[in-house]
């Protein structure tokens, strides 16, 4: 079983980066018009960028050379999307961000509101990291750990870290707290072929996982 604790280099306390990282500081946030942004990203575009949606379990043991992630918090955001920035980043090789921006929490409903988002999506480049490459499954059981240090449950951080990969990606569910310290999803993978396979469990993507993904996409940081 891979346990995934935060080493002294990752810290969520650490101030500095990973030197191989390639990530791009945010000195403001975006006010996005989701709906203005969504007309400008074509299908054709999205036909480009995502080449399968597979189910999470059917892709859970691939081992790709890169991954796709979408950060998202409603609490002090802009700290608590640094500290998982900086945890993610040790996993990687080079991290490439896009633009944080706030936008409405779309799981948010009348019997459970909850403030705006501060969302930001970023790809993980593993083809030369020294770390050992986690599979999907095994990321994801990771990003579920680091949520739960972020937030100081480290209780809840070593119950999932003892559960097998197979066990807990059947129990993941959305969150249903108001306030978000951090959420982590991984979006999709990049296969060795160059190929972007989509989670079918998040597929299809909202306004903004579009926006953050396309901002990528046309930098080339998925290349």
């Amino acid at each position: 079983m891979c346990s995934h604790k935060l080493s002294e280099e990752s810290s969520i306390d650490a101030a500095n980066q990973n030197s191989l990282s390639i990530s791009k500081h945010i000195t403001d946030l975006s006010n996005l018009n989701l709906d203005d942004l969504n007309s400008d990203i074509s299908d054709d575009i999205k036909q480009q960028i995502i080449s399968e949606v597979q189910p999470l379990l059917q892709i859970s043991e691939i081992t790709p050379v890169g991954y796709i992630v979408e950060l998202g918090s409603n609490q002090e955001a802009s700290y608590h999307l640094q500290q998982a920035r900086t945890v993610l980043e040790a996993q990687t090789s080079k991290a490439y961000w896009s633009t944080e921006f706030i936008n409405p929490d779309y799981t948010a409903t009348a019997d459970n509101p909850k403030p705006d988002y501060t969302n930001q999506c970023g790809y993980l480049d593993l083809r030369v990291s020294k770390q050992p490459t986690l599979s999907l499954g095994e990321l994801v059981k990771a990003s579920k750990v680091i949520e739960k240090q972020i937030q100081q449950d480290f209780y809840e951080a070593e119950k999932i870290n003892r559960l097998e990969v197979d066990e807990l990606l059947q129990s993941i569910a959305e969150p249903k707290n108001r306030v978000v310290v951090i959420d982590i999803d991984i979006l999709a993978i990049v296969t060795d072929l160059g190929k972007i396979i989509a989670v079918e469990e998040r597929y299809p993507f909202k306004h903004h996982e579009w926006v953050g993904l396309t901002e990528l996409y046309k930098k080339q940081w998925l290349s």
